[in-house]
């Protein structure tokens, strides 16, 4: 990359032996509107960029864990720029507790988006620009997308949040008490039905890949530096987060979405709820999917043939709609 970003802090990138940084990458914080300072990256491929991939990762990931994926997707001659969460990574927390999730409004994200599309995408980064977002980042990207119509040429999702995997009656007894706790007690706190699961002590559950090797590469870079480590969310970010969903599957909504979109569904899926995929792929006018047989809810933490297959799938549904 030879043009450097004007950050407005400088920020740290923790590096282990199984993932090293990808080449031709500046990493920063830029200041959102309210004063919190957001860690981005971009990487740059050798040769004339075929144009930029924002990469929108999911709950509880970070910078770090994507720099595999990043590899793969400049080698395939794409500019890519991660824009890291609020309240995740390296980025300002909003909770008083450090590893504990907290929106006040889950659109925060889209507004943390914005703070940063204009100034770093079109301002260091070459077009066309696709968007590429895994769970929770495909809920936020769709939402951006629809209110941004102009921001990416083409929309790719791993397993999108579009609901969560729980029978009906859990999903009722959670909205109710949530509801309730809103009432009782500070947003910024421990849901009674849904505490903290991750712990640094705790043991390692394997929920959301197949390959053990790379998730095993995941645990390490959080158990390591438990700055990165997310361990739960608060009660005012679940109830936020699921009054958000609801809006998103409505009917009315989707087909106001002009984005092109490509969903990839996991067969072995435990965390989102597929049903809601097809929702969604039945009423965006121009969506399109694919079903990945045998493969969990990460599919770019896969095995390599599940892998390599998503991410080519991708690029050549970026190209189809590039070519018209």
């Amino acid at each position: 990359m030879t043009q450097q970003i004007e950050w407005d802090a400088p920020a740290e990138v923790y590096l282990i032996d199984e993932n090293p940084m990808p080449a031709n990458g500046q990493v920063g914080y830029l200041r959102s509107r309210d004063g919190k300072l957001l860690r981005n990256g971009v990487f740059m491929p050798e040769g004339t960029p075929r144009g930029t991939i924002v990469l929108m990762t999911g709950y509880s990931e970070f910078l770090e864990k994507y720099f595999e994926t990043i590899g793969d997707l400049t080698g395939l001659g794409y500019c890519v720029a991660l824009l890291e969460w609020r309240g995740h990574g390296l980025s300002d927390r909003k909770s008083s507790v450090s590893e504990r999730l907290h929106l006040d409004d889950f659109d925060q994200n889209i507004e943390d988006l914005e703070d940063r599309y204009e100034r770093l995408v079109r301002g260091y980064c070459p077009a066309p620009y696709f968007g590429l977002a895994h769970s929770m980042g495909g809920q936020i990207s769709l939402r951006a997308a629809q209110k941004h119509p102009d921001w990416f040429v083409a929309l790719a999702q791993s397993a999108p949040m579009y609901g969560i995997r729980m029978p009906f009656i859990f999903r009722i007894i959670h909205w109710v008490v949530t509801a309730v706790t809103m009432r009782l007690k500070d947003g910024d706190s421990w849901s009674p039905i849904d505490p903290p699961m991750r712990k640094l002590d705790g043991p390692a559950v394997n929920i959301i890949t197949h390959d053990e090797k790379r998730f095993a590469r995941g645990e390490k870079l959080w158990r390591s530096n438990t700055r990165l480590l997310i361990s739960g969310r608060s009660v005012g970010w679940s109830y936020t987060t699921f009054k958000t969903m609801r809006k998103t599957i409505k009917a009315k909504f989707l087909r106001s979405v002009r984005v092109p979109l490509f969903i990839g569904t996991s067969e072995d899926e435990l965390l989102v709820d597929n049903s809601a995929h097809a929702v969604v792929l039945a009423h965006v006018p121009k969506a399109t999917g694919k079903f990945y047989p045998k493969a969990r809810h990460e599919l770019l933490m896969e095995k390599d043939a599940t892998r390599a297959a998503f991410i080519q799938d991708v690029d050549n549904f970026y190209q189809s709609v590039v070519a018209g």
